[in-house]
């Protein structure tokens, strides 16, 4: 069965909830403290939360489905705040794109990558946390690259992220 991409709808926001909950320690620090990330998700990763994100003006979400389970979910934010980094603001941003492990190397982060970008009128930019390096290395053959440093706040702890960038017309593996 393939995967199917669509947009996200309000009936998604616990499914969504559940698969921000179930990946955002896969894209923390190794040393993140699970406190740190239990605060985050208490306070961003809650249905309510994905409830405000479907109803905000400038930002896309986009889940990745197949037999009507929801494995993963993108965010893209068409207004983003400034990074304080030339090639980076003005751009429109990827904020999430996460896949459950169980869909890991089976194509559903490359489709839900890429159909997120089709949405996107020129370059975008992402962060990633600088110590998660199969992400760095999914992204740099989507043709991202490393353009400056962002700080992540998570609970208590500062975690250092990547900021990249993926020029117009880059080709997707």
């Amino acid at each position: 069965m393939p995967y199917q991409i669509r947009p996200a709808r309000d009936e998604d926001c616990v499914a969504l909830s559940l698969v921000g909950q179930a990946t955002f320690a896969l894209a923390s620090p190794p040393d993140s403290a699970v406190s740190a990330q239990q605060q985050y998700i208490a306070h961003h990763l809650q249905p309510e939360h994905f409830q405000a994100h479907l109803e905000h003006p400038h930002k896309r979400l986009l889940v990745v489905e197949r037999g009507g389970q929801v494995l993963g979910y993108s965010m893209l934010d068409l207004a983003p705040g400034k990074l304080g980094i030339a090639e980076a603001d003005q751009l429109a941003e990827i904020s999430r794109c996460y896949v459950l492990p169980c869909a890991h190397g089976s194509g559903a982060g490359q489709l839900l990558l890429a159909t997120t970008l089709a949405q996107v009128d020129g370059q975008a930019r992402l962060t990633v946390n600088e110590l998660n390096a199969r992400a760095i290395r999914f992204y740099q053959r989507n043709g991202f690259r490393k353009v400056g440093e962002a700080i992540f706040p998570c609970g208590d702890e500062r975690h250092h992220d990547w900021v990249m960038v993926r020029m117009a017309g880059d080709h997707l593996d």
